[in-house]
């Protein structure tokens, strides 16, 4: 499952981008510190489990801005977007959705609209 090394490699990043305090509380940050000292490899399902979930608040807090406006506004934009062109009759407009570059695109353009400008 986890080895040491990249229990720590999780911390230094977590560390470095300033989200280890911040996004983990006393608790979660004494079980990886005490495991990647203790522990070589986590075998134990128990233990295993609750590292995965202190890993997906991690996660969660190292997303960058650009990546969490994309999952909010983005997404929905495109969805809103690909249901107004099958309306229309283009019924390929369906994969849009999906479009991960269509997706970043409309999140560009939100984010680098001035701000007094309505849409």
């Amino acid at each position: 499952m986890f080895t040491r090394n990249f229990l720590k490699a999780v911390r230094r990043r977590a560390i470095r981008r300033g989200v280890w305090y911040s996004a983990l509380d006393y608790t979660d940050r004494g079980i990886l510190n005490l495991t990647s000292r203790v522990v070589d490899k986590v075998r134990g399902a128990l233990l295993g489990d609750v590292i995965v979930k202190i890993l997906a608040k991690l996660k969660k807090a190292l997303k960058s801005r650009f990546v969490r406006h994309m999952e909010s506004f983005g997404l929905e934009e495109a969805r809103k977007i690909a249901e107004q062109a099958v309306c229309f009759g283009y019924e390929r407009a369906k994969d849009w959705v999906y479009d991960f570059n269509f997706i970043r695109y409309l999140t560009m353009l939100n984010m680098n609209t001035p701000s007094g400008t309505i849409r």
